[in-house]
This record gives C-alpha cells, sequence and structure tokens, in this order.
C-alpha cells in the first residue's frame, strides 16, 4: 500500500507546475538572467578599470626657434 501512496505521490508531483527549467521559455529566462548578470559583471570591472587613477600625462611646452612658424611642405621638396 505504501507503494501506491508513493506512486500517487509522484504523479501529482510531476502533474504540478514543477521547475521552469522543464519548458522553452524557462530554460530561455534563465539563459537570459546569466547573460545579464555576466554581462552587468563584466561592465563593472570594465568601469573600475577605466576610471582607475592613472598618472597624469606630464605637459611639455614647445620649444621655440629662431624660425617659429608655420612651414610649408613644398619647401622640403627638391
Amino acid at each position: 500500500m505504501k507503494f501506491h501512496h508513493l506512486l500517487a505521490l509522484a504523479g501529482v508531483a510531476l502533474l504540478l507546475p514543477a521547475c521552469s527549467m522543464f519548458s522553452s521559455s524557462g530554460r530561455q529566462q534563465a539563459a537570459y538572467a546569466r547573460y545579464v548578470s555576466k554581462s552587468s559583471q563584466v561592465r563593472v570591472h570594465q568601469q573600475k578599470m577605466f576610471h582607475s587613477k592613472k598618472p597624469a600625462m606630464p605637459v611639455t611646452m614647445p620649444e621655440e626657434s629662431a624660425d617659429a612658424g608655420p612651414r610649408a611642405v613644398a619647401e622640403n621638396v627638391p
């Protein structure tokens, strides 16, 4: 008699909406949730790397010479 009860309980459990992974839409939703989670983790990592403190680039001033001014490209042509 116990076997019949277990069989009936198993049958009821299979008829109830079980884990969402058994349906196509459930698998799609789970895959999308994993995709969103991974994408947001990658984005946060990239933002941390982008906003990390980097040494400032040194400012260099151009040297002035006697013939300062724009030069034409044709000056160097023989």
